[in-house]
């Protein structure tokens, strides 16, 4: 990727001023669309590839990321970056919803510059790295590209809706046909943590999101094991890959290994798909659980763990 100064901004760089919408924001019949859009993806076949990227911080050095060209190798602070270019043309841009916030699906617009036949045939995937710990998640699972954006000859518009689990600086790397293609920089603004409610299915009550995803909550005690029978639903994801649960403790931002399990079994109490699993958490306080269903966080549930007695 070249590298220039201020001094030296090509004609693109004030084409990028005016954004790809005939409106400024997301409106709600947009979030409408790309949940539809999403909806239809995640019946394709998902599949699981995690990249691998090392991303450390000490409190006396800032962090750095590298930019390549083709002669230097120029460090500079990390930022945020919605663009990406290669030999100066732009290849893509990311349009995320406005006021995202981790924890929870937020809607995105991937803006593609190729010609279609760049892209008609092969796989898309999106892994999203953050930077301060390193921690990995995929954004978007596998999707192969088979028709381009309606009404358009290129890729162009690209819907996606998917949660990050963390706050702070996110690195979305395009994997294009099993190849890095191109990456941006996302600044992700820090969750609630405002404890989640009871919804009632049928005649249950669970803990989480509703018609979304949710466990029978019969409480958390720092240290002990409990069993927590998990109810998904298939609106938005797909549901297919192996289920796994991390948490992450309020104040942190190191996520932690909580259960890995099996793929999801059948319905039950009106939730699409279902598993038991056996849940402990180590120490008392407000934690936020990660459900993730092939390498993808399906939503978080914000619980409170007691002190043991």
């Amino acid at each position: 990727m070249n590298v220039m100064t201020n001094m030296e901004k090509p004609q693109w760089a004030e084409l990028l001023k005016d954004p790809p919408f005939d409106q400024l924001h997301f409106t709600e019949a947009l979030r409408s669309q790309i949940r539809q859009k999403t909806k239809i993806k995640s019946k394709r076949r998902l599949g699981i590839s995690v990249i691998l990227l090392t991303a450390a911080a000490l409190s006396s050095i800032f962090l750095y990321l590298f930019n390549i060209d083709e002669k230097t190798m120029i460090p500079g602070p990390i930022h945020e970056r919605t663009a990406y270019y290669h030999n100066g043309e732009l290849l893509f841009q990311v349009f995320p919803e406005p006021g995202l916030q981790a924890g929870s699906p937020s809607g995105y617009i991937f803006q593609f510059s190729e010609a279609f036949a760049k892209y008609q045939g092969k796989e898309l995937l999106i892994h999203a790295t953050h930077i301060l710990t390193g921690q990995q998640v995929i954004a978007v699972p596998t999707v192969q590209i088979t028709e381009p954006s309606s009404r358009y000859t290129g890729l162009e518009r690209f819907a996606a809706s998917f949660a990050l689990p963390l706050g702070g600086l996110w690195k979305l790397e395009v994997e294009l046909g099993g190849e890095s293609y191109g990456d941006v920089i996302l600044s992700v603004g820090d969750p609630s943590w405002e404890l989640s409610s009871l919804f009632k299915s049928e005649s249950y009550w669970l803990r989480g999101k509703e018609r979304n995803v949710g466990f029978i909550d019969p409480g958390f005690i720092a240290g002990k094991t409990n069993k927590y029978m998990w109810h998904l639903w298939e609106a938005e994801q797909d549901l297919n890959g192996n289920f796994t649960v991390m948490a992450v403790k309020q104040g942190d931002d190191h996520m932690i290994d909580v259960f890995s399990g099996p793929s999801l079994g059948g319905p039950l109490n009106g939730s699409d798909r279902s598993l038991p699993s056996s849940l402990s958490l180590p120490e008392a306080g407000v934690w936020r659980i990660l459900p993730f269903v092939g390498g993808r966080l399906v939503d978080s549930i914000v619980i409170e763990v007691k002190e043991s007695e």
